[in-house]
């Protein structure tokens, strides 16, 4: 009996947490994404980019792998609808990479995109970054663009 309990209550917050992510995913419109971002992120000039819903907006993600090092950035992006599947987005997080030693930044981000009808997302964004460790200043040739699929 007990086991039967447990297992109700399980599914019972399963079904619950797919309709919040679902109802999440349709008024939000921004589901999961991942792809391609060219253009520099603070030493790289091309990344792996990923979109993750978070807390009604989402976290920009992008990871680098190239000869001298690793640069990993992630933002907090907040959508705003500026048309029929067009979208502003401002942000901010943080960068690092090793360039032979470890770099750390803060990185805004200003950004434009297109949701195509298809599972397809192409979009422009501008990326600046301030150095803090290793890497002092500020970078502002951060710009990008982005192509993901949408699933």
């Amino acid at each position: 009996m007990m086991a039967l309990k447990k297992t109700a209550l399980l599914l019972t917050v399963l079904i619950g947490l797919s309709t919040v992510v679902t109802a999440q995913k349709r008024h939000y419109s921004n589901g999961y994404e991942l792809g391609i971002r060219l253009g520099d992120t603070h030493g790289s000039s091309a990344s792996i980019d990923a979109m993750i819903p978070f807390g009604g907006s989402r976290i920009h993600a992008d990871a680098s792998f190239w000869d001298n090092g690793v640069t990993l950035a992630a933002l907090y992006n907040w959508q705003f609808p500026i048309g029929n599947n067009f979208w502003f987005y401002p942000g901010a997080g943080g960068v690092i990479n090793t360039f032979g030693e470890f770099n750390l930044g803060v990185a805004g981000e200003v950004g434009a995109e297109y949701k195509f009808d298809i599972p397809l997302t192409i979009g422009i964004d501008w990326r600046p970054v301030i150095g803090l460790i290793n890497s002092n200043g500020f970078h502002g040739d951060g710009f990008g663009l982005n192509v993901r699929y949408r699933f």
